[in-house]
């Protein structure tokens, strides 16, 4: 039963373009599984607009680390949602 609902709501987000919405906003509740503990303890999602990511870093260092990664990061949070959520990634 659950499934069942829970297909039905994905199918009327995706019929009412709110889909995407939806996606960008589950992002920092997913953000622990997709970078790891260490990262996450360092880094904030602080919002997704149209693509862009913007991700607040405690500190250089964290900034260079995910600018090395910033392209498997974001293949990552794609793949977590199915779609392509998040197209650039914008460090702060």
């Amino acid at each position: 039963m659950a499934e069942r609902l829970g297909s039905l709501i994905q199918q009327w987000l995706r019929a009412n373009n709110f889909e995407a919405k939806a996606n960008e906003s589950a992002v920092p509740a997913y953000w622990v599984e997709i970078v790891g503990e260490s990262v996450a303890r360092h880094t904030t999602v602080e919002r997704i607009d149209k693509g862009r990511m913007f991700v607040r870093v405690e500190s250089a260092v964290w900034r260079n680390e995910l600018a090395l990664r910033r392209e498997e990061i974001r293949a990552r949070v794609n793949e977590r949602f199915g779609a392509e959520v998040v197209k650039e990634i914008i460090l702060r």
